[in-house]
């Protein structure tokens, strides 16, 4: 193949992929706290830091020995005051007495340094500013499960990095300059983008979703957690908002966490360079001109004719969500099974990932509370019933007939094998206790078969 490309004069990228793991997996490095070169803390440091994690600064949030954040308050531990020192469940949003605490120089150099050891100086900011406006938009891949807090949110699978790669790749095929920094716990991470001049939360959501929606049309989505974890999530400041933790926390820097981390997961030796010098903020024209081409090239994509003038995204209803032939390479092969299960090797992503949106639904529990005003931080508003496993994409069994005429539609041929269990006749009698003998007679059906 190489000799007759050279021949006819066609460029190509001459690597081995296997090769390219393997360097990976070498040039990783085991002893990630001794690559940061340490740096001394001033002011100015201190103020060039928040310049680009700008958030609220009338109120910031503060991590307990438990490992849950809260906002610090003036009057948390005066008994006459605060609900909460007399024992009464009280949301700070709502107590008549709430006085914020304000985040100064002094707190922001302490996280720096990271002197208590059981992590008591780590700070936390929320994103959304009063007037309804951002410094920046962060994907949070941390867990976020009832309890993770005991563990620093760690996540307990792999999957968590994949999705990391994926947007990282996402952005740098969209000319995006992201920061990727490895969370406190080791296991889990923060995807920063950051803004020249504060914007409208809503419109950097807006850019947020169309770099998701733009990204997957080829690169693969295996979950649909990055829409639900974009800090800030609100558009408008009713409260104070959801909060993220800060990178760059001392403590925590000597295992190598709480850090910027390259394509291979290493740690950058000199943090505050790749920060301060070498990380780019967008402008409110960048985030326009990055909007306007994708909204075009996604409505060119689905047959749609979108005006660019609203600065809004494609409604998810009004997508066309048929399948496209180019997208397959000879047919889409298919098994029968506890599932049904879809090869993905002859499958560009963007038919995986429709494939993948067929098995998603609306979490009727998420956009309850979202009407009711109640917090939606263990809840994701999409529920997602696939899984991809081995090279197949899983999908519930009566997904089947929904693909079958998608792939009619468009034209698509379709390879079915059957490898559900049929079971096989028995015989058997009864005698005795009937109920006996009907327990004796399930134990032995289902010896013969198994649960498909």
């Amino acid at each position: 193949m190489k000799s007759l490309l050279k021949k006819a004069d066609i460029a190509f990228d001459d690597y081995n992929p296997f090769e390219d793991t393997i360097e990976n997996i070498n040039e990783y490095d085991p002893d990630q706290g001794e690559r940061i070169l340490g740096r001394y803390i001033t002011e100015d440091l201190a103020k060039r830091y928040f310049a680009m994690f700008w958030g609220r600064d009338d109120v910031y949030a503060k991590r307990g020995k438990n490992g849950r954040y809260f906002p610090q308050c003036d009057n948390r531990w005066n008994d006459a005051l605060c609900p909460k020192q007399r024992g009464e469940k009280v949301f700070c949003d709502d107590c008549e007495h709430t006085k914020w605490t304000k985040l100064d120089l002094k707190k922001i150099i302490s996280h720096l340094v990271g002197k208590k050891e059981d992590g008591t100086d780590v700070l936390g900011v929320y994103p959304l500013l009063p007037d309804g406006t951002c410094r920046f938009i962060v994907f949070d891949f941390d867990n976020h499960e009832k309890d993770a807090e005991k563990t620093d949110f760690a996540n307990t699978d792999d999957e968590w990095h994949d999705e990391v790669d994926a947007l990282r790749k996402m952005c740098e095929q969209n000319d995006i300059k992201c920061l990727v920094e490895r969370s406190r716990s080791g296991r889990g991470a923060h995807v920063w983008v950051f803004f020249k001049r504060p914007i409208a939360a809503s419109l950097a959501r807006n850019f947020g979703f169309l770099l998701l929606d733009k990204g997957s049309t080829s690169i693969n989505l295996k979950s649909f957690h990055y829409y639900d974890r974009m800090y800030p999530s609100q558009d408008v400041a009713s409260y104070i908002g959801n909060l993220i933790a800060l990178p760059l926390q001392g403590q925590a820097l000597k295992s190598g966490n709480s850090a910027f981390v390259d394509e291979n997961w290493n740690a950058y030796p000199d943090q505050w360079k790749v920060l301060l010098e070498e990380t780019e903020k967008l402008s409110l024209e960048d985030i326009e001109k990055y909007m306007s081409k994708w909204q075009i090239e996604l409505a060119e994509a689905r047959g749609m004719i979108v005006s660019t003038a609203t600065g809004s995204r494609p409604k998810p209803w009004k997508k066309k969500k048929g399948f496209t032939k180019k997208d397959v390479v000879g047919k889409i092969h298919m098994v029968l099974s506890n599932g049904v299960y879809v090869d993905t090797l002859n499958l560009m992503p963007r038919l995986q990932n429709q494939i993948r949106s067929m098995a998603a639904f609306d979490n009727p529990e998420f956009y309850k509370n979202k009407r009711l005003g109640y917090s939606n931080y263990y809840n994701f508003s999409t529920v997602y019933l696939g899984k991809d496993i081995d090279g197949y994409i899983r999908i519930p069994r009566g997904l089947k007939e929904s693909i079958i005429e998608e792939c009619e539609k468009a034209g698509i041929g379709i390879e079915i094998t059957d490898k559900r269990e049929k079971g096989r006749p028995i015989r058997v009698s009864f005698n005795g206790d009937l109920r006996t003998q009907q327990d004796l007679a399930a134990q032995k059906l289902l010896s013969y078969t198994d649960d498909c």
